[in-house]
């Protein structure tokens, strides 16, 4: 590490007219400007030379900041979400799941997993409803986690999936896209956060998923809002006020399945099986065999079920280390064949001793 601040580097980079690819467009045109200023005063061999390193120094239009378009949309009515793959810390390839409102280029939320799963968006869902409230649409890539390729049914195919089901429950609307351009405020944030976060966390010394994930909520996060975002306007925000409990959506934002209950009264999930309680007592419900229930893995990763509207909690059944066999199954013991010895005075023995 050089012992520099950032205002002295800064200085001497201006210096010797060397600017950020990423610099806004006021500084681009003051650099422009001062090129060509200087082209025009210096001689023609000292003007060939400047104008190769200007050549050499021009920013790409496409590296360049775009204007801001107005702000057309209000808080909450659209929400982008998506996820980005780098080596953000530690040597290890992970994936930075990013949830951002379109209206005030605010970010809401963001969570490190080693894969893009589903579960990366159960977390940034369930901290924008508790720190915000809930959205009116949310907009997303075409991935497994938002819409089903093999629907058959198209009108329907958004809420096949576990993350769309979350959504009916909510009553958000979830729309999906292939076409990168149709949510360009999260692809744009995913470029920033590559090109400023993991430096950052390269200087802090992150090595885990943890303390990234720290310092990217409570330090990174927080102040590139400050600095990029608009202020919120609550008097036109489309974000809806969250009148559910942490515990009520600990069991909105889940995983559900269908389940058929056996004649042991009991719920079979991923080849164990599961009984329902009462939560507060810890007392064992028995329900008719064929009856139908739903099987929830909450938010917490908590097993719970859904019967006839009222939630069990699901108490795993322990299994037997010793089962009874019948008879008829035990292997059959193979008899040993004792090795024959003739005796001494045996005709072959006898003869072989004569010889």
């Amino acid at each position: 590490m050089y012992n520099i601040s950032y205002s002295s580097l800064y200085r001497f980079l201006l210096e010797h007219d060397i600017i950020s690819p990423l610099a806004h467009k006021n500084t681009v045109k003051i650099y422009n400007d001062k090129m060509k200023q200087l082209i025009d005063e210096e001689n023609e061999q000292e003007k060939s030379e400047t104008i190769q390193l200007f050549k050499s120094r021009i920013i790409e239009i496409e590296k360049a900041h775009i204007r801001r378009s107005s702000n057309l949309y209000c808080f909450g009515e659209e929400i982008q979400m998506d996820a980005c793959e780098k080596l953000w810390f530690g040597g290890i390839v992970s994936f930075l799941h990013l949830a951002l409102d379109k209206a005030t280029k605010k970010v809401l939320f963001g969570w490190f997993e080693y894969e893009e799963i589903t579960r990366g968006y159960f977390v940034l869902l369930f901290h924008i409803i508790i720190n915000y409230g809930i959205p009116a649409k949310i907009k997303a890539d075409n991935r497994s986690s938002f819409s089903a390729n093999n629907a058959k049914n198209k009108d329907i195919k958004l809420f096949l999936t576990q993350f769309g089901k979350v959504c009916e429950k909510l009553d958000i609307t979830l729309e999906t896209t292939s076409i990168p351009t149709a949510k360009a405020h999260i692809e744009r944030e995913n470029k920033t956060f590559k090109d400023r976060l993991i430096a950052e966390l390269r200087h802090e010394g992150i090595t885990t998923i943890d303390e990234a994930n720290r310092y990217l909520n409570e330090i990174f996060i927080p102040k590139m809002n400050e600095k990029f975002s608009y202020a919120i306007d609550n008097k036109k925000s489309k974000m809806r006020e969250n009148n559910y409990s942490e515990d009520e959506l600990n069991l909105i934002i889940s995983e559900t399945y269908t389940r058929i209950i056996d004649n042991a009264s009991c719920i079979r999930y991923n080849k164990k099986y599961y009984v329902p309680t009462v939560p507060d007592t810890g007392e064992i419900i028995s329900y008719k065999k064929g009856t139908e229930c739903l099987f929830i893995i909450s938010y917490n990763g908590e097993y719970w079920c859904l019967i006839e509207n009222r939630h069990y909690q699901l108490t795993e059944i322990e299994q037997r280390d010793i089962t009874m066999v019948k008879e008829a199954d035990f292997p059959k013991s193979k008899k040993e064949h004792r090795k024959y010895i003739p005796p001494k005075n045996h005709p072959w023995r006898k003869n072989m001793m004569l010889r």
